[in-house]
């Protein structure tokens, strides 16, 4: 297991992948996420108080001090949820899950076949984040991700290609709004928290919501089913076999435990079920029926409550007058990730939200005496963090007295948390390299069932589509290893049937390995495609078409000439390189483009 390599209460300012990429495998107890829903919308929200002057000026002077531009508006708060391929989703992304996770891949292509390409592209933004998010959780962490209707299917199908569907764990329905329905629908009144483990052994607490019982409450001392032992005989004249039941007295739990504690010394280690009834009768604890049957007193201290199940209805959303209110758009009750905190984790344990918005997992985590991590893109998150860590009576490392000016409330007495805010020039160092690729229950691995050795980022720089168009308008709609055109029925061409390969594969079958760059990728007809796979370069496979009669041109010199195909190819990515930057992998993704990105990952001009 990893080691944490970032101080433990830290609020991280940048893009979340490359905060990811930067931690550990296996430090990270808990996460516990509320992402953007792919609503196609931006929420905008008006801080309560508004921000002062004198925030802004240290949101922006955090910002110069971390080398970033300043990315905020003047008031309000925003969360951009409107995606797209060119906006959001590097090509690398998408390539490298098609080549190493048959199973992610498939489900970007049913959500883009079934939905539309912007929510494709949010599941892609989605995906690389979340392989991240499995592979830094410990194997006894669990995940948490908050959702609404829209993105709940497409999520659950996401988790279960990541982490497994046998580690589906619950659908959690909270009730966050009465609603009103609108249009010829039912209203929306629910969202949905997902909650998967990385293993079986995860960390698990029962939850359990008090009954608000002003009174005692009595409970049957006897239990379904017939027994021979003492259990089954009478006890004060009542007999529970008669009725198909023996006595069932309780010896652990909390009404148990609170009996010993209050009043009968040593009940628990009573061992003769008569004589726990007898030792309960002379406390004043058993009340009889009027046929006799017994039952046990169950005082209100004693009532633990009932367990808590998927239905999240005692948690109510904030109301517009509620003192938690701090005017962010998307805001959740604390009440709903104290919950989650307190079942899947224990005091001391790290957790992570990476979604951190207006910080109510972390201030969550400190009220329970957790460890947290919390990244966000948005600087005004700081001032947030600030601002509910001091109104929730702590004081945060670098907080300074525009907080409680702003906030016009006085805490007395505040608790130090020792804390650190980080931007994307410090970020921390790794000092572990990438585990095995996982592939859950079922998942065969890669294309075509390849065990994949190598990260595809087809250049990096150009898309696979981008790359087809290129080749195609510069050499024509034409399979580089036969000739042949594709045409239809009618004679127009059809360059669906043109695929990219590799000049030289990647992973060859004899051979040494060819790269991802566009100069090693050439135009095929699927027919050559399936012909050469990984066990020939593009000139063996001339060869064999030639020896074959399968050319569909005079001889082999009348192919796209491949030297002149390199030089054009050199050309694009001098272009492409000069216009966004270099970008080697997905693992290099921290020298991307260069710039700022917003709260969802946009690039901000």
């Amino acid at each position: 297991m990893s080691r944490l390599n970032i101080q433990n209460r830290t609020l991280a300012i940048m893009d979340n992948l490359r905060f990811l990429r930067s931690i550990n495998n296996e430090c990270i107890d808990l996460i516990a996420m509320d992402p953007p829903f792919a609503a196609n919308e931006t929420f905008t929200g008006q801080p309560r108080p508004p921000i002062t002057d004198a925030e802004m000026e240290e949101e922006r002077a955090l910002a110069e001090s971390h080398g970033a531009e300043y990315n905020e508006g003047v008031g309000e708060t925003r969360v951009h949820d409107v995606w797209s391929w060119d906006d959001d989703v590097h090509p690398a992304w998408k390539a490298r899950i098609e080549d190493e996770y048959e199973a992610i891949f498939k489900v970007i292509e049913a959500v883009e076949s079934s939905a539309s390409e912007n929510e494709a592209a949010y599941i892609t933004y989605m995906a690389v984040r979340l392989l991240e998010c499995r592979r830094v959780l410990k194997e006894t962490g669990s995940i948490y991700i908050h959702c609404d209707s829209h993105a709940n299917s497409y999520l659950r199908l996401l988790m279960n290609a990541i982490f497994g569907s046998e580690n589906f764990r619950n659908e959690i329905t909270w009730p966050r709004s009465p609603g009103r329905a609108s249009g010829r629908h039912w209203g929306n009144t629910t969202d949905t928290i997902l909650f998967f483990s990385k293993t079986s052994n995860y960390t698990w607490h029962d939850t359990r919501r008090q009954t608000g019982n002003e009174t005692p409450t009595s409970v049957p001392l006897d239990a379904a089913g017939i027994r021979h032992g003492e259990s089954g005989l009478p006890w004060r004249g009542y007999n529970p076999t008669t009725i198909g039941r023996h006595w069932a007295v309780p010896r652990i739990g909390t009404l148990a435990y609170w009996i010993e504690e209050n009043a009968i010394p040593n009940y628990t280690s009573i061992e003769s079920s008569h004589e726990r009834l007898d030792a309960l009768d002379q406390a004043g604890l058993v009340r009889f029926s009027r046929n006799g049957r017994p039952s046990i007193i169950r005082p209100v201290e004693a009532d633990a409550g009932t367990k808590v199940n998927s239905l999240w209805d005692d948690i109510k959303l904030l109301s517009a007058t509620s003192s938690e209110r701090t005017g962010y758009a998307t805001q959740k009750p604390l009440a709903l990730y104290e919950r989650i905190i307190a079942a899947s984790s224990n005091e001391g344990d790290v957790v992570l939200d990476v979604f951190a918005g207006c910080a109510t997992t972390a201030v969550a985590a400190q009220n329970l005496k957790r460890q947290w991590i919390a990244c966000d893109m948005a600087y005004r998150s700081w001032t947030m963090l600030k601002r509910r860590f001091y109104l929730s009576g702590y004081a945060l490392s670098g907080m300074t007295s525009s907080t409680q000016q702003a906030l016009g409330v006085h805490q007395p007495a505040l608790q130090e948390a020792k804390s650190q805010t980080i931007g994307p020039h410090n970020l921390p160092i790794r000092d572990d390299s990438d585990p095995a690729i996982h592939y859950p229950l079922g998942a065969s691995g890669g294309r075509r069932g390849r065990v994949p050795t190598q990260t595809a980022s087809w250049s990096g720089r150009i898309s696979k589509e981008d790359a087809k168009r290129l080749l195609i308008d510069r050499f024509g709609p034409v399979c580089w290893g036969c000739g042949y055109e594709p045409r239809r029925p009618n004679g127009t061409l059809d360059d669906t049937l043109l695929e990219v390969d590799h000049i030289r594969a990647r992973r060859p079958t004899a051979g040494s390995p060819g790269d991802d760059e566009l100069y090693n990728l050439a135009l095929l007809h699927r027919t050559c495609n399936g012909i050469k796979r990984n066990s020939m370069t593009l000139e063996q496979l001339r060869e064999h078409n030639a020896l074959n009669g399968l050319l569909y041109v005079n001889n082999q010199q009348d192919l796209v000439d491949l030297f002149e195909a390199t030089k054009f190819a050199n050309e694009q990515i001098a272009i492409h390189a000069a216009t966004y930057g270099v970008q080697e992998s997905l693992a290099s993704y921290d020298a991307e483009q260069g710039g700022e990105r917003d709260g969802v990952g946009h690039r901000i001009s």
